[in-house]
């Protein structure tokens, strides 16, 4: 099968709100406010599919400590923020895209309650460019600054406000990714790029959207990667449900009909003939690569707020016995090749859900639609596909111009890591953990390069596991000091940084002089005569052991294997 994909990477941007002075923490949610979200019709008079297909209902949200009236819907937006700006032309000058020279906020309609006014602001900064990756390169189309949407609380329809308004870049790539393999690759290399500039970092701060096509399928949007490792397996995924669905034949599903009274127990049912249907919505039994098409109609009946549905590839079963089940097939005029679907609810809700599976059924196999992306490897139905309907301008927002403006490109991470006087992987990894600026400012103090990178990437760390504090920088630079002039062995500063997390004084931080380890070296040796005699300078080794064991932490290892060998050859004659 040939793959057409393109990527859309929404990061997030360190550098506070985008449209309030708020900081973008995480915090306590407090008690907040309710507000009800209905769908709107744009300034062209059309109302959106996706947020046609949100119902209107009540939205909780929770305020925090970084929140303020902004993100409440009741106060104008201020800004937007001068810094979120500045990272978005530095992203694009990597990119090579070309910034428009006045950028306009537009409103985009969303009403599932993931933002308190109905719409999200976004804005066109950066159109072109081109992402180089490994074994190839993509176009880039466009490069939007936008806010952040609420996090999900507990419950359904509860949303915590610290996410909300941070800004937020969302990169499109042209679809020209055309394997599993590539599209990994351009993830990575984006995720590389944009770790150049001030971006946040962290479970959440990083989403990938996927747009993913067959010949044989259309154009559908896999949402919510967060590990890279399992997208080519999620596309493969994508791409074989798009060919089994792709022969399905969209079917004119017959009127909602009760059948209350043909069940001996039940509440409330309703349901619905699909013509030429029979075998095709499956059963949890069904053999891999069958469609499934009951579990796609489920999903779409679950927005109108119903559990689900029965249907009859997996009849008899949930209290449905098999001759209730031919006398519902009568019922609804179902022939052999026909298959029904059922809701057990009042009359309003079960129109409404039967109404959202039969609109899909017409639609056929592969519609436009948005999908969740699972843990597993697969997708579900989310929403539809949105379009341009959505779209209005900000009016509570002047246009902001950008011709003129010089922005300074940051290095990448690759000409960050060159410059670390370190081996590459040990370089690599205190670019990437964002610890070269603090390298670099340690090293000048005159902290040894190789002491100052295992400071940062091990023993830190460690210490914050242990839950002692760190010490200060100033205290950071006179152990690392002692290091250099040699006062503090480096096998030592691991447990002088434990000491003065306890608030411990320092341990005794070298040997009185050469001449105490010089003196150690030529009494080991006279104990251990024989041994010596008879394996010359083999016993570098084990001796060593001996030595390390009395001046550990207070002399540096390579002098003690320095003097050891001095001492031996002496002895030897």
């Amino acid at each position: 099968m040939t793959l057409t994909a393109g990527l859309e990477v929404h990061q997030q941007l360190d550098c506070g709100k985008l449209f309030c002075g708020c900081p973008a923490a995480d915090g306590s949610p407090d008690p907040g406010f309710s507000r009800r979200l209905h769908a709107t019709a744009s300034e062209m008079g059309q109302v959106d599919a996706a947020a046609a297909a949100e119902n209107v209902r009540d939205f909780g949200y929770h305020q925090g400590d970084g929140n303020c009236l902004v993100e409440a819907d009741e106060e104008p937006p201020r800004g937007p923020n001068p810094e979120a700006v500045e990272v978005a032309l530095q992203v694009a000058g990597l990119l090579g895209a070309q910034p428009l020279e006045e950028v306009h906020f537009m409103r985009k309609v969303v009403v599932d309650g993931s933002n308190t006014t109905g719409f999200q602001r976004t804005a066109l900064v950066a159109t072109g460019g081109r992402l180089d990756y490994d074994g190839g390169s993509v176009d880039i189309e466009q490069l939007c600054l936008e806010e952040d949407s609420c996090r999900r609380g507990e419950g359904e329809d509860e949303f915590l406000l610290d996410r909300l308004g941070v800004p937020l870049l969302e990169i499109s790539t042209a679809p020209q990714l055309h394997s599993p393999e590539a599209v990994q690759a351009a993830a990575r290399a984006m995720g590389l790029l944009l770790r150049a500039c001030r971006v946040r970092r962290g479970l959440g701060t990083i989403r990938q959207d996927l747009n993913v096509s067959i010949p044989q399928g259309v154009r559908v949007e896999l949402k919510g990667f967060q590990d890279l490792g399992t997208m080519p397996q999620v596309v493969e995924r994508e791409m074989e449900r798009q060919a089994i669905l792709a022969t399905v034949e969209a079917c004119e599903p017959g009127p909602a009909t009760e059948i209350t009274a043909l069940l001996k127990k039940s509440r409330e049912a309703w349901g619905c003939r699909l013509p030429g249907w029979a075998s095709l919505l499956g059963s949890p039994e069904s053999p891999a690569g069958h469609p499934r098409l009951g579990r796609e109609l489920a999903d779409h009946v679950r927005h109108v707020g119903v559990a689900g549905l029965l249907q009859s590839d997996e009849l008899p079963a949930h209290g449905v016995s098999a001759e209730e089940a031919a006398v519902i097939a009568t019922e609804l005029d179902c022939r052999e090749v026909d298959a029904f679907i059922l809701v057990f609810e009042e009359k309003t809700l079960a129109k409404a859900a039967l109404a959202r599976a039969c609109n899909r059924a017409r639609q056929g196999g592969v519609p436009h639609e948005v999908r969740r992306v699972l843990a597993e490897g697969g997708s579900r139905y989310l929403r539809p596909m949105p379009g341009a309907a959505r779209m209005y301008p900000e009016t509570d927002i002047s246009p902001l111009r950008l011709a003129g403006n010089a922005v300074k490109l940051p290095p990448t991470l690759a000409e960050r890591i060159a410059v670390l006087p370190l081996g590459a992987q040990q370089a690599g990894q205190l670019v990437r953990a964002r610890l070269d600026a603090r390298f670099h400012a340690l090293v000048a103090a005159g902290g040894p390069p190789k002491a100052v990178a295992r400071l940062l990437l091990h023993q830190l760390p460690e210490l914050r596991k242990a839950g002692l504090p760190a010490p200060s920088e100033a205290v950071l630079r006179e152990l690392l000091a002692a290091v250099a002039d040699g006062k503090l062995a480096k096998e030592g500063v691991e447990d002088a940084l434990a000491a003065l997390a306890r608030g411990e004084a320092l341990p005794e931080q070298a040997a009185s002089g050469a001449g105490e380890l010089d003196a150690f070296i030529e009494q080991l040796l006279a104990e251990r005569k024989d041994f010596v005699q008879q394996r010359g300078m083999e016993a570098v080794g084990p001796l060593m052991g001996a030595v390390m064991g009395e001046f550990r932490g207070r002399v540096d290892g390579a002098l003690v294997s320095e003097r050891l060998r001095v001492k031996l050859r002496e002895f030897l004659g």
